[in-house]
């Protein structure tokens, strides 16, 4: 990249905010789990953080409409600023993810999708998803889920409301009680007996018990963050490809 290039040429692009110490923890992964020597190896990225996007399960729920025209504007200007793929670390802005991906002129990395071939992966054939109530009850993962043969467990309205409690502790900074909403939800969720759980929503990892058992949780943001490393890596592969077939043909 060159000073006359746009700020975001060929970065990835991620669209924050939703919420703010979501953001940052996923940026905190983004950045563990790169595994790399030195900073020239991490991911380079443009954010653009819009905390003032509305809430995105009320939208949901209501069909404002004027929340996904926000996030798309928001996604078209991380595009035009250059980036070669954008992210959104949030589960519950995916719900709309196909429009957004059919508007786009380059790629979006499919947090849903991501989160539900991990847990193929992983062997999963059936789930129970927690995240907000509209991610719950409008049931964001089960296309995603069922497209690689795992069934989707449904949760009673004690468990969406204690999840929805511990997103939005978590979101005014009060972290120990909505740990403490967590811990009920991944209690009640584990007496229906699923092969894993999926943490739905960026704000949930961040409150994670630190005496939870992780062998059955499937964490989405660190799933959006691998995919983000993957994109990038293989971004830098095909260059390099490029770049060699060149010089095999100037050498003929």
């Amino acid at each position: 990249m060159i000073m006359d290039d746009p700020f975001g040429q060929d970065r990835l692009g991620i669209l924050g905010g939703m919420g703010s110490e979501a953001t940052a923890h996923f940026l905190r992964t983004l950045a563990q789990r790169s595994s790399v020597a030195a900073d020239q190896e991490h991911v380079p990225f443009a954010l653009l953080s819009c905390p003032e996007i509305p809430d995105r399960s009320s939208a949901v729920e209501t069909g404002d409409a004027r929340v996904p025209a926000m996030i798309h504007a928001r996604l078209r200007q991380l595009e035009q600023a250059g980036c070669g793929a954008v992210a959104i670390p949030c589960n519950t802005a995916h719900y709309w993810r196909h429009d957004f991906t059919a508007s786009l002129q380059v790629p979006l990395i499919d947090m849903v999708s991501v989160t539900a071939e991990r847990a193929a992966r992983l062997g999963a054939r059936n789930a129970v998803v927690l995240g907000t109530r509209s991610t719950i009850r409008y049931r964001l993962y089960d296309a995603a889920l069922k497209g690689f043969g795992i069934q989707p467990i449904e949760v009673s309205d004690e468990v969406v409301h204690s999840t929805h409690c511990a997103i939005a502790l978590a979101k005014s900074g009060n972290l120990d009680s909505s740990s403490k909403q967590l811990a009920y939800s991944l209690a009640a969720s584990r007496a229906l007996h699923p092969d894993i759980i999926i943490l739905g929503c960026t704000e949930l990892p961040m409150v994670l018990p630190a005496a939870t058992k992780d062998a059955d949780l499937i964490d989405s943001t660190t799933c959006l963050a691998d995919a983000c490393i993957h994109w990038w890596r293989s971004r830098l592969e095909l260059a390099s490809e490029r770049t060699n077939l060149t010089c095999l043909q100037l050498d003929r």
